[in-house]
Protein backbone atom coordinates (compact mmCIF):
# COMPACT_ATOMS: atom_id res chain seq x y z
CA UNK A 1 0.00 0.00 0.00
CA UNK A 2 1.30 3.04 -0.89
CA UNK A 3 1.89 6.09 1.63
CA UNK A 4 0.05 8.75 2.01
CA UNK A 5 2.43 11.14 0.27
CA UNK A 6 2.85 8.81 -2.35
CA UNK A 7 -0.76 8.74 -2.37
CA UNK A 8 -0.67 12.68 -3.34
CA UNK A 9 1.70 12.29 -5.60
CA UNK A 10 -0.17 10.41 -7.55
CA UNK A 11 -3.50 11.90 -7.53
CA UNK A 12 -1.41 15.07 -8.11
CA UNK A 13 0.29 13.72 -11.21
CA UNK A 14 -3.56 12.37 -12.60
CA UNK A 15 -5.03 15.52 -11.59
CA UNK A 16 -1.75 17.47 -14.06
CA UNK A 17 -2.41 15.11 -16.54
CA UNK A 18 -5.76 15.67 -16.88
CA UNK A 19 -5.53 19.33 -16.89
CA UNK A 20 -2.69 19.22 -19.42
CA UNK A 21 -5.02 16.68 -21.66
CA UNK A 22 -7.95 19.29 -21.82
CA UNK A 23 -5.42 22.11 -22.43
CA UNK A 24 -4.34 20.16 -25.46
CA UNK A 25 -8.13 19.15 -26.47
CA UNK A 26 -8.53 23.20 -26.67
CA UNK A 27 -5.75 24.07 -27.98
CA UNK A 28 -5.61 22.30 -31.28
CA UNK A 29 -2.26 22.62 -32.55
CA UNK A 30 1.23 21.05 -31.61
CA UNK A 31 2.44 22.72 -28.30
CA UNK A 32 5.75 23.05 -27.43
CA UNK A 33 7.47 20.36 -25.32
CA UNK A 34 5.14 17.30 -26.26
CA UNK A 35 7.80 15.02 -26.91
CA UNK A 36 9.39 15.81 -23.95
CA UNK A 37 6.34 14.82 -22.08
CA UNK A 38 5.58 11.91 -24.17
CA UNK A 39 8.49 10.53 -23.02
CA UNK A 40 8.40 11.39 -19.84
CA UNK A 41 4.41 9.51 -19.39
CA UNK A 42 5.50 6.70 -21.66
CA UNK A 43 8.74 6.39 -19.15
CA UNK A 44 6.47 6.33 -16.01
CA UNK A 45 3.68 4.17 -17.26
CA UNK A 46 6.39 1.41 -18.33
CA UNK A 47 8.11 1.58 -14.48
CA UNK A 48 4.56 1.28 -13.16
CA UNK A 49 3.69 -1.91 -15.18
CA UNK A 50 7.55 -2.98 -14.53
CA UNK A 51 6.28 -2.96 -10.83
CA UNK A 52 2.47 -4.06 -10.58
CA UNK A 53 3.79 -7.00 -12.57
CA UNK A 54 6.69 -7.95 -10.20
CA UNK A 55 4.60 -7.24 -7.27
CA UNK A 56 2.27 -10.20 -8.58
CA UNK A 57 5.55 -12.51 -9.07
CA UNK A 58 7.23 -14.43 -5.92
CA UNK A 59 10.99 -12.70 -7.07
CA UNK A 60 10.28 -9.17 -7.21
CA UNK A 61 13.87 -7.63 -6.95
CA UNK A 62 14.75 -10.13 -10.15
CA UNK A 63 12.38 -9.53 -12.02
CA UNK A 64 13.01 -5.63 -11.33
CA UNK A 65 16.52 -5.99 -12.34
CA UNK A 66 15.62 -8.16 -15.75
CA UNK A 67 13.10 -5.08 -16.56
CA UNK A 68 16.33 -2.72 -15.80
CA UNK A 69 18.45 -4.78 -18.08
CA UNK A 70 16.00 -5.10 -20.92
CA UNK A 71 15.42 -1.34 -20.83
CA UNK A 72 19.10 -0.55 -20.90
CA UNK A 73 19.48 -3.17 -23.77
CA UNK A 74 16.73 -1.14 -25.77
CA UNK A 75 18.42 2.28 -24.84
CA UNK A 76 21.97 1.22 -26.13
CA UNK A 77 20.42 -0.31 -29.38
CA UNK A 78 18.85 3.12 -29.85
CA UNK A 79 22.40 4.93 -29.12
CA UNK A 80 24.05 2.56 -31.42
CA UNK A 81 22.03 3.60 -34.01
CA UNK A 82 22.42 7.35 -33.29
CA UNK A 83 26.07 6.83 -33.74
CA UNK A 84 26.12 4.88 -36.63
CA UNK A 85 23.25 7.05 -38.29
CA UNK A 86 25.94 10.46 -37.54
CA UNK A 87 28.57 8.65 -39.00
CA UNK A 88 30.66 9.15 -36.00
CA UNK A 89 29.69 12.69 -35.75
CA UNK A 90 30.20 14.99 -32.81
CA UNK A 91 30.45 13.34 -29.65
CA UNK A 92 28.68 14.73 -26.38
CA UNK A 93 30.50 14.99 -23.19
CA UNK A 94 27.60 12.37 -22.59
CA UNK A 95 28.80 10.04 -24.00
CA UNK A 96 32.04 10.66 -22.46
CA UNK A 97 30.53 9.56 -19.03
CA UNK A 98 28.65 6.47 -20.84
CA UNK A 99 31.75 4.51 -21.69
CA UNK A 100 33.08 4.89 -17.85
CA UNK A 101 30.06 3.61 -16.68
CA UNK A 102 30.14 0.88 -19.69
CA UNK A 103 33.53 0.14 -18.38
CA UNK A 104 32.37 -0.43 -14.90
CA UNK A 105 28.99 -2.67 -15.88
CA UNK A 106 31.29 -4.90 -17.83
CA UNK A 107 34.16 -5.16 -15.18
CA UNK A 108 31.47 -5.91 -12.55
CA UNK A 109 29.58 -8.79 -15.06
CA UNK A 110 32.89 -10.00 -15.29
CA UNK A 111 33.86 -10.20 -12.00
CA UNK A 112 30.21 -11.68 -11.26
CA UNK A 113 30.66 -14.07 -14.09
CA UNK A 114 34.21 -15.65 -12.31
CA UNK A 115 32.80 -16.02 -9.22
Amino acid sequence: MPSNALTDQIELVRQQLTSIDAQLVRSGGSAQGLEDLKGAVDNLRTSVWAILTASRTGNYPGFISRFRLRRAIDILKHIIADLEAEGGGKLLPEHSEMQIMMQQVAERIGRARAS
